[in-house]
């Protein structure tokens, strides 16, 4: 056993840690190079002085009180304290002192571990796991754990919270425009002004890309309106981003945190039925009701049925209504329309599934369907051409243009014969590489025609830009033409910029002769309407395929 400081100093100099001995009145006897180079400090400039000449009076009282304690007890003792050096830096150490007879007299020896960057790492991944590491703001752990919280007190009688579930509109544009950096930026800014309108015990989160979550105490005087028109207002202004200014909006979902709360899980699904349904019209509150989940429900039953009807083709066809040249009644071709009846849930409108295929991405499995089976179907008509609508989802499918001349060729079909129906809102949201699509296909012999004209935001240079073949009149327009000054100054108006352009206008919706007149004098080079078909079944064309010569007879609308 070592016993003199000569033998000790030898091994401590081994050692790859610092290392010092202090005797039983909490001088400094010996510190090895490791440890000098810890403190900082020369040797010289420690050994024989005592804690309280080197340290702050806190903390030498510290050491030496811990130091006593080993003397007394002869065990092994170790610890963790923040302390502060000689050079005011803060650490975190792990010490272990002991006990050792050195020259018959007691003294303490200790090993000092720097852990400070150990603790503040750990420190570091426990604020993660409740933290958004981009915007600082809870995540969706702590969000839920403080759910939870706030159940538990509504459920015992204690205060109420709203829950809200917040989605920026217009993000993605931002963020395909301008790079993901902006995009970034603007989360964080986002994120900041929704903290300025709740108070410092609500919690604001971050739980997805651009969604976001406010759970509010009520503490009696909540206004949920008004809060949600302060964020509507804020999420309006301008934001400056990285010498860029931005416009967005958001949507907002409400669910009342009250008595009758179960779980958060099922709460933040309610939040999020309230938030599907604001967003349907954007930038907009909506609070949940039980009718949302009814819906709701209904939408999820309409998706199953039709990702099976996709695989089986079972209920799924295609009607065709004629497309009539106004000069002569000749048709001239035929737009085709998805149809769905299931089994249970009946004959689906196409407003219904059609939306749902858009939202869970079915879309481009649907509309490859109707234009495959469109396209074969007319392939076997002569001269006559079909139209198809097109998704604003489908354009922003790369492939979408391949996948069209890969039916073409596979139908026989003429692309000349082929006309995509795209309406005027989904042109305008389109981004370049959609209407570099559209270009392509047109180069290749594809008609664009721009439908529902006149209902969003016509425009020349969407016309010029696009360089579309036809423009189809609004049917709000036509059905009013006859009976509405401004309606036929804007039928009017379209046929005449359709001719000095060199297109095809194209009136829909035409029910009466008296529309049929009034529109052929206009100069609408084609009609369509229940006043020569609704669309038919495809074991019907035959039967419509005209001519439609004037005068003709009211028909039915059914």
């Amino acid at each position: 056993m070592i016993q003199d400081l000569a033998g000790w100093s030898t091994v401590l100099e081994l050692m790859p840690t610092a290392m010092f001995v202090r005797d039983a009145a909490h001088r400094w006897v010996f510190v090895n190079r490791m440890g000098c180079e810890y403190f900082g400090l020369n040797a010289d400039e420690v050994l024989g002085r005592t804690d309280a000449e080197l340290f702050p009076p806190e903390q030498a009282a510290r050491f030496e009180a811990g130091d006593d304690a080993v003397l007394r007890s002869h065990e092994v003792v170790e610890t963790e304290e923040t302390v502060t050096d000689p050079q005011g830096h803060v650490r975190t150490l792990l010490t272990r002192k002991t006990c050792i007879d050195l020259e018959g007299a007691l003294h303490v020896l200790a090993s000092v571990t720097d852990i400070t960057e150990l603790r503040e790492s750990e420190a570091h991944v426990r604020w993660l796991a409740c933290h958004d590491a981009l915007t600082g703001l809870a995540n969706r752990t702590a969000l839920f754990s403080r759910l939870d919280a706030a159940i538990g007190r509504a459920a015992s009688g204690g205060l109420h919270a709203a829950l809200f579930h917040l989605d920026m509109d217009g993000f993605k544009k931002v963020n395909d425009t301008y790079g993901h950096l902006v995009g970034d930026e603007l989360l964080v800014q986002f994120g900041a002004r929704l903290r300025s309108v709740v108070g410092p015990d609500d919690t604001v989160a971050r739980i997805g890309g651009d969604e976001f979550a406010l759970l509010v105490d009520d503490h009696g005087d909540l206004d949920v309106q008004g809060l949600a028109e302060r964020i509507l207002a804020l999420a309006g202004e301008p934001f400056d981003v990285l010498s860029t200014t931005t416009f967005i909006g958001t949507s907002i979902g409400m669910v009342a945190i009250d008595a009758e709360a179960v779980a958060a899980g099922e709460m933040a699904r309610k939040a999020d039925s309230a938030l599907y349904e604001a967003k349907k019209k954007r930038n907009r509150l909506m609070v949940y009701t039980k009718a949302l989940d009814a819906a709701l429900a209904h939408r999820r039953d309409i998706e199953k049925a039709l990702l099976e009807a996709l695989l089986t083709r079972e209920g799924l066809s295609c009607h065709y209504q004629p497309m009539i040249r106004s000069s002569d009644g000749k048709v001239v071709g035929l737009e085709a329309l998805a149809r769905w009846r299931h089994p249970t849930l009946g004959v689906v409108s196409p407003v219904q599934f059609i939306a749902v295929a858009e939202e869970t991405g079915l879309i481009g499995q649907l509309g490859e369907w109707v234009l495959r089976t469109a396209c074969a179907r007319v392939a076997k008509l002569d001269e006559l051409f079909v139209a198809v609508n097109v998704s604003a989802v489908q354009l922003r499918d790369d492939d979408f243009a391949n996948m069209v001349m890969r039916v073409l060729i596979e139908t026989r079909l003429s692309p000349k014969r082929l006309e995509l129906e795209i309406t005027e809102t989904a042109i305008v949201n389109a981004d370049g590489g959609s209407v570099r699509l559209l270009k392509r296909l047109r180069r290749a012999g594809v008609r664009i025609s721009l439908d529902d004209f006149g209902t969003g935001y016509s425009s020349l240079t969407l016309l010029k830009d696009l360089a579309v073949d036809k423009v189809k009149i609004d049917r709000s327009f036509v059905q009013n033409a006859t009976q509405a000054g401004d309606s036929a100054a804007i039928v009017r108006a379209v046929s005449n910029l359709g001719a000095a352009l060199g297109l095809c206008v194209v009136a829909e919706g035409v029910e009466t002769e008296q529309q049929r007149a009034f529109l052929t004098e206009a100069g609408c080079d084609e009609l369509q309407g229940f006043l020569f078909s609704p669309a038919v079944a495809e074991d019907r064309i035959d039967r419509v395929t005209g001519p439609y010569p004037a005068p003709l007879a009211t028909h039915s609308a059914g």
